[in-house]
């Protein structure tokens, strides 16, 4: 195996898909990236046996071959070389590199033991906008559980139908959902589960720059496409929660507010909460237009803040774990948020005011 490529399009490659690679110590070829040298170009491939990232770069490829080396290792030392021509060949020794006033060899493991990733060529075939599904992670992967006793909630949930798309998660005291439409219609309706690890990745490489992603959905894995990059994930198995179920459909209370006012005077109130419970009574009082944020800490004393706001309905009151509607507030695009409410027992929601495929649900802390 010998090519030459500049030192921009190898670090470029290698920054795309070093994050797969695991540390696995029984399996130490999951360190790894896979590089191909073949007459079309060269690919680089990681994996950890559940998220698989291929990148594909330019280069010239004088004889073809295949070979494993550390992942990081070679991350990092061609990302501390010049912008210069990287020769790349392979010995008995290793792989040698070759750059400038440098020459490196690199020892590795044969590419004959690096996992095959899965074809998902047979699946079902969408495309959609890149900044549309870039906004749409954005807007919900925060709200994925954590907790990997429950799986099918510890991802991003994909429904497909005609042209439209909705992402959601959920970590069972909040859910936040997006809404799209995607360019190539779906011939059957979808239901997916993305791992969180594998949204975060696809998070990570969307680029403004890129017009368009495609999707391939199998019965256990998907694969995006982006420009020269490939995704390959598993999908969760399992049946996601009908949340829809939990939306209320109508409020007893409904407020407009400015959203940096709401967040600054939330923050200044969450310095009383009480540690653990980050417990915050908003009360809202329809006659003066004001909603009121209150928290009060032993050890610490009280707060209480009165903000002007447009008030449709009753008065209310409901406590809420200040985090969790401070991640939300965050996620809504608008200057102003719609906050509605029914009662103390039951979820809020917070939209925005010029978006309606924007939704975040929070559960209250009963009382």
């Amino acid at each position: 195996m010998k090519f030459i490529c500049t030192q921009e399009n190898l670090a470029r490659g290698l920054q795309i898909v070093n994050r797969a690679a695991s540390k696995n110590l029984a399996l130490p070829i999951l360190n790894n990236v896979l590089i191909q040298a073949e007459p079309k170009g060269i690919i680089l491939q990681t994996t950890n046996l559940e998220l698989g990232i291929t990148a594909h770069i330019r280069g010239k490829v004088e004889q073809p071959g295949r070979y494993t080396v550390q992942s990081r290792l070679l991350t990092d030392f061609v990302n501390l070389l010049e912008h210069e021509r990287v020769t790349c060949e392979l010995s008995a020794s290793g792989l040698t590199v070759v750059s400038g006033h440098t020459r490196t060899t690199m020892k590795g493991i044969s590419a004959d033991e690096f996992p095959v990733l899965p074809n998902v060529a047979d699946g079902v075939m969408t495309a959609a906008a890149s900044r549309l599904i870039q906004r749409g992670l954005e807007g919900v992967l925060f709200a994925a559980a954590n907790d990997e006793s429950r799986p099918e909630i510890s991802g991003v949930y994909l429904a497909l139908e005609g042209l439209s798309l909705v992402l959601a998660a959920t970590d069972s005291y909040r859910l936040a959902e997006r809404r799209a439409e995607i360019t190539q219609p779906v011939s059957a309706k979808r239901e997916i589960i993305i791992p969180a690890r594998a949204a975060q990745e696809l998070l990570r490489l969307l680029s403004p720059d890129e017009a368009e992603i495609t999707m391939t959905i199998g019965d256990n894995q998907a694969l995006v496409r982006l420009g020269e990059t490939e995704i390959v994930t598993r999908l969760i198995e399992g049946r996601y929660p009908d949340y829809q179920q939990i939306i209320p459909q109508q409020w007893q209370t409904k407020m407009t507010i400015g959203r940096e006012a709401l967040v600054t005077n939330i923050r200044a109130a969450s310095l009383f909460c009480k540690p653990g419970i980050n417990d915050l009574t908003i009360r809202v009082d329809s006659g003066r237009q004001q909603l009121v944020l209150q928290a009060a800490n032993a050890q610490l004393g009280e707060h209480e803040a009165r903000l002007e706001t447009k008030v449709e309905g009753q008065d209310n009151t409901i406590v809420f774990n200040y985090r969790y509607l401070l991640e939300g507030l965050q996620s809504i695009a608008d200057e102003e948020v719609i906050l509605e409410l029914t009662d103390s027992q039951a979820p809020g929601v917070i939209r925005g005011p010029s978006r309606r495929d924007e939704l975040y649900l929070l559960m209250p802390i009963r009382q």
